[in-house]
């Protein structure tokens, strides 16, 4: 799809409005001269969108059948033409027009709009998945980086609903150790999950900051459940990241690494490096390779890379040896995975893991991105899902080239949504530990926290609990109080995305604040003098996209517009890569209580 200039913006103007009235005529005359039927509205709205409005059959059904276009094309929301049919039947019923409409969008997409997942799968900041099925269970991890407990190992039933059961690394004494000292943005990169001989076994980067004496180290640990805990880690001092492990028939255990695909012999149980790293495959496009995975099937060792960097023209490339170590030949069909249109909500497609279901289907997770404007990664990476088929001639395409799906028929049958798991912070992440005679998270829900009169820009501070934005739109709303009545030395609730950027709206004695942190300093602060009053207040937050509406007792008290500095764009320092957080702080030195009311 390509979205319309000023030059063309009369025609496709008028080439808009003509579908939405259902003038096929106007359409076809406008499509066969003026008019790129490709084009989308500046907010991601095909011709489609727009015609399925109309209720004119016809006329989608020759938007579809000539001109190609997809019903399950998603704007800027995500919303796609199938959704807007879905819903004028379910608003209108008895409306012929508007059922026959869906009936027909739901005979040629091969789903019906109940029995249809959408990406991403996992919304917020889970970059780099990888997984592993055991029987009928499937386990995900993704990248955590300095955010304790690390590693979040996630399990579902059918590919699509995931529910977080565990952590990999969750003893802050050797967080405090290792993730202590680390800057935003490093910490575990491109964990692995597998399974061999009852043992669940997890590898990660552990990256370090620049001046340690090994800046790529390999994390490894063993549990017997998914959910842990895991044995007490293995750190392996190897160069490289995104390491992955592969148990061969012949039961001997190997560990892939960048650039490109390295492979090094480990002992089973991964705590012994038995040969030095050999590079097996480059890739195909030999840009930026990592990620590697290797998955035998049908006598075939199949090498999966991630390829192009982690922005736009992330991609899946895969090669293939009958002999582990080579020589592998690239795949005809490369890049398996890539999104080809820049006009498109979901980006930066890449960094793929294979999965097969009991039935032998094959799927693939794979992290993507999604922006504000068409630049603005607030959200951080995010992880999709879509269906692997393979070629007569043995090749694996993931959703037959066409780039990340927006909605596809679920993998499984019906909803198996996981048990709901009680973890003992309740999903509430710290970064890189946690003092757990400071920060409490009761049955109820209550966050408790005993400040220790640092600042968030304070790389030690660690009086902050909080939780991945969950999308580009969303509230927040916290009670708030001190229970020894010794008032607000400075608490309140953040919007963060690491030391050098975040926002805090909060008290401090009797001055209401927001002030937004990026670099070195405080650029932006709104103040106003607060009397508490009673030791209960309510503080509230609206997001709109880059727009933040600031709330305290129902009353607005301030709005700060174009909030890029927590994107991953919005400051260029260090390692940014991960993706902006929500949740509340206590820089005082006393104890602060806050119940959630809202989180949409």
């Amino acid at each position: 799809m390509i979205t319309y200039t000023s030059a063309t913006k009369k025609i496709a103007e008028e080439a808009f409005q003509a579908a939405l009235l259902g003038d096929l005529d106007k359409v076809k005359q406008l499509a066969g001269h003026t008019f790129h039927l490709e084009t989308c509205d500046e907010k991601g709205n095909s011709l489609l969108h727009y015609a399925v409005r109309s209720k004119n059959l016809e006329l989608v059904r020759f938007l579809t059948e000539a001109g190609g276009l997809d019903l399950t094309w998603a704007n800027a929301d995500l919303v796609t033409p199938f959704d807007l049919a879905h819903i004028q039947a379910k608003e209108h019923p008895g409306d012929l027009a508007a059922e026959e409409m869906e009936a027909w969008i739901a005979s040629v997409c091969g789903f019906s709009h109940e029995a249809c997942y959408r990406n991403p799968v996992v919304r917020g900041m889970y970059p780099d998945p990888s997984i592993v099925r055991v029987g009928e269970d499937y386990y995900m991890v993704n990248s955590s980086f300095i955010f304790f407990p690390g590693i979040p190992v996630s399990h579902s039933r059918d590919l699509v609903h995931w529910e977080t059961i565990g952590y990999v690394a969750a003893d802050p004494d050797w967080a405090r150790k290792y993730l202590g000292p680390l800057e935003g943005g490093r910490g575990f990169w491109a964990p692995d999950i597998s399974y061999h001989d009852g043992w669940f076994t997890v590898c990660a980067t552990l990256r370090m900051n620049d001046d340690a004496d090994c800046i790529q180290t390999q994390f490894v640990a063993r549990s017997r459940k998914p959910e842990g805990p895991y044995e007490k880690p293995v750190i392996h001092k190897v160069l490289g990241i995104d390491p992955s492990i592969f148990h061969d028939e012949d039961r001997r255990t190997y560990m892939l690494l960048n650039r490109g695909a390295r492979i090094m012999e480990i002992s089973e149980d991964g705590k012994e490096c038995l040969s030095e790293p050999e590079l097996i495959w480059y890739g195909w496009d030999k840009h930026g390779p990592e990620g590697p995975h290797i998955l035998k099937k049908d006598g075939w060792y199949y090498c999966f890379l991630a390829e192009g960097g982690t922005g736009i023209g992330h991609k899946i490339t895969v090669a293939r040896s009958r002999q582990l170590m080579g020589p592998y030949e690239d795949c005809p069909y490369n890049p398996i995975m890539t999104q080809k249109d820049p006009a498109a909500a979901i980006q930066c497609c890449g960094h793929g893991k294979p999965v097969s279901t009991p039935d032998g289907r094959w799927y693939m997770v794979y992290l993507c991105s999604r922006y504000l404007d068409g630049k603005w990664g607030i959200l951080g990476r995010e992880t999709c899902l879509d269906e692997i088929t393979w070629t007569p001639d043995g090749w694996p395409l993931v959703n037959q080239r066409k780039g990340p799906s927006y909605m596809a028929k679920l993998p499984l049958n019906g909803l198996q949504k996981p048990d709901p798991v009680k973890l003992p912070y309740d999903g509430w992440l710290c970064p890189r530990t946690i003092d757990r005679e400071r920060s409490f998270v009761s049955p109820e829900g209550i966050l408790r926290i005993r400040g220790e009169g640092k600042d968030l820009n304070d790389r030690s501070c660690v009086s902050l609990l909080v939780k991945r934005q969950p999308d580009f739109n969303f509230t927040c709303e916290y009670e708030m109080w001190a229970p020894d009545e010794d008032g607000y030395r400075d608490a309140g609730l953040t919007l963060y995305y690491d030391e050098n950027t975040f926002i805090k709206f909060g008290i401090k004695d009797r001055c209401l604040f927001v002030r937004e942190y990026v670099d070195n300093a405080y650029v932006r602060c709104l103040e106003q003098d607060f009397e508490p009053g009673s030791s209960h207040v309510y503080l509230k937050i609206v997001t709109e996209g880059l727009k933040r509406s600031f709330y305290i007792n129902g009353t607005v008290v301030g709005v700060l517009d174009h909030v890029t500095s927590l994107c991953s764009e919005g400051l260029k320092k260090g390692k940014r890569f991960t993706g902006a957080m929500t949740g509340v702080y206590n820089n005082g030195t006393n104890f602060i209580c806050w119940r959630q009311h809202r989180s949409i």
